[in-house]
């Protein structure tokens, strides 16, 4: 309205220039009084609004109002106060959830009301149709935008949805039915699953249905069949304890196996997932049981210096639905059949070929070695002197030359090499040079003991994090 008002008094304006030549001083009197006039009435527009200040009354509407700082481009801050606004209405029609009903479909779903309903409400923000924008105001730091829903509107599209997500998630609910019947558990769980999913947002409604010709609350129903269904279905290790050393992969597969509560039937087609409870490691996430009820992971490497470390497998309800945050929530409400495997890691051994000497004459104390076995011994690797038992082998090779002498002071250089290789591949993992460290003393034996201790130091600061680094990957 103020952009078609602004354009109205600048076509006046330029009119009454027109007229200045056919009317003479009378259109230069309306000229004049127009170009006094215009520019107060240009700036007038930049007054504050009222529903910035106080949030106007709309009660057939339900209002968002929000400002973002006009930081980045017009475009950047215009979509963030949008979208703030957006998520203002939202906030308001997920107040109207009925949290009665949520605890009736489950108990558990009480303690995760607040996420469910942050989830709803993000999910909500999102689909918002028939969004009307009131107004907009931009101000010196800050632009604002008023935006409003009609609340008959909402309701009218909002029932039209939960009609059709209710006769979707009857349909898969009444394949669920015959599949359990016929003693598919896995595949009737995955009907079950899909068929709350249809309706994920709409559990706090009562999606009163009728099933067999009898009246059902939908909700309800799923929820109780899905727990019940998790019921009958157990979860075995097949070896309940493993060994394994820490960046090796562990050659033989973990193995669950998932099995009817009542007569151990094996159950094909079971989404599994495995994690790590303590521990870490790269591992094959998802699985799924075969025909015989097995379903395998492979742990690729053991990252972790944990000696002991937990396994676990649960059935992957997630696997069986597109990925949705309010879905994801609302598993939570439920009871997940697990299993356990417990990982035993044994050290990794380590065996070194260290040659550290001056003037050619072996040191009788080394002083590199024992700075790399503390640190790694403190991440629990062990040692060894059979290199047929070790999975490491750290070489060092370093000898200090003679430098000169002045004034009774000595100077070595010394020049080191060391070298990490894993021994399973045969790889060399690390590397590193360092020349010409400096030492200088009374006689040569204690000059290159100060250069050998520079080396030490520069190797524990910068050598040794790359190093186990590389051993974790």
């Amino acid at each position: 309205m103020q952009n078609r008002n602004t354009f109205y008094w600048l076509q006046l304006f330029f009119s009454g220039i027109s007229g200045k030549k056919k009317f003479g001083w009378k259109g230069s009197f309306q000229t004049a009084a127009l170009l006094f006039f215009i520019p107060a009435f240009i700036f007038s527009q930049g007054k504050k609004p009222d529903w910035v200040e106080r949030r106007p009354q709309m009660p057939a509407y339900y209002i968002g109002i929000a400002a973002a700082p006009k930081t980045g481009t017009a475009q950047e801050y215009m979509q963030r106060a949008k979208d703030a606004a957006l998520n203002d209405i939202a906030q308001q029609i997920v107040v109207n959830i009925n949290a009665s009903q949520m605890s009736k479909v489950s108990e558990k779903m009480e303690g995760i009301s607040e996420e469910y309903l942050s989830q709803v409400a993000t999910s909500t923000k999102a689909e918002l149709e028939e969004v009307e924008t009131v107004d907009s105001w931009s101000g010196e730091n800050d632009y604002w935008i008023f935006l409003r829903l009609s609340k008959e509107t909402y309701a009218r599209l909002k029932v039209e949805k939960i009609r059709k997500a209710s006769a979707l998630a009857l349909d898969l609910y009444t394949k669920a039915k015959a599949a359990e019947k016929g003693n598919s558990l896995g595949q009737a769980l995955q009907f079950y699953i899909q068929s709350l999913s249809a309706v994920e947002k709409y559990i706090s409604e009562p999606l009163e249905v009728s099933y067999n010709g009898a009246k059902i609350f939908l909700g309800n129903e799923l929820f109780g069949a899905v727990q019940q269904l998790l019921n009958q279905i157990e979860l075995k290790a097949k070896t309940p304890k493993i060994e394994a050393q820490v960046g090796v992969q562990v050659k033989k597969p973990v193995e669950i196996l998932a099995v009817s509560v009542e007569g151990e039937k094996p159950l094909g087609n079971i989404p599994v997932r495995f994690s790590f409870l303590r521990g870490a490691g790269d591992i094959i996430s998802s699985s799924k049981t075969n025909s015989s009820g097995i379903a395998s992971t492979q742990i690729a490497k053991i990252t972790s210096t944990d000696k002991l470390q937990i396994l676990k497998a649960e059935i992957d309800l997630m696997a069986m639905v597109n990925n949705s945050p309010v879905f994801e929530t609302l598993m939570k409400g439920f009871t997940i059949p697990a299993a356990r495997v417990m990982v035993n890691v044994v050290n990794l051994a380590v065996f070194f070929e260290v040659e550290e000497s001056i003037l050619g004459k072996t040191m009788r104390i080394p002083r590199i070695e024992p700075v790399i076995k503390n640190s790694l011994s403190s991440q629990g690797y062990a040692f060894v002197d059979d290199v047929s038992k070790a999975n490491l082998m750290v070489t060092i090779k370093a000898d200090g030359r003679d430098g000169g002498e002045f004034q009774g002071l000595y100077t070595v250089y010394v020049d080191a090499n060391l070298s990490v290789t894993d021994l399973n591949s045969g790889q060399e993992i690390y590397k590193t040079s360092l020349n010409n460290v400096k030492g200088i003393s009374i006689n040569y034996d204690k000059a290159g003991t100060k250069a050998y201790d520079e080396i030490a130091e520069q190797i524990k600061k910068n050598a040794l994090p790359k190093i186990l680094e590389q051993l974790r990957k």
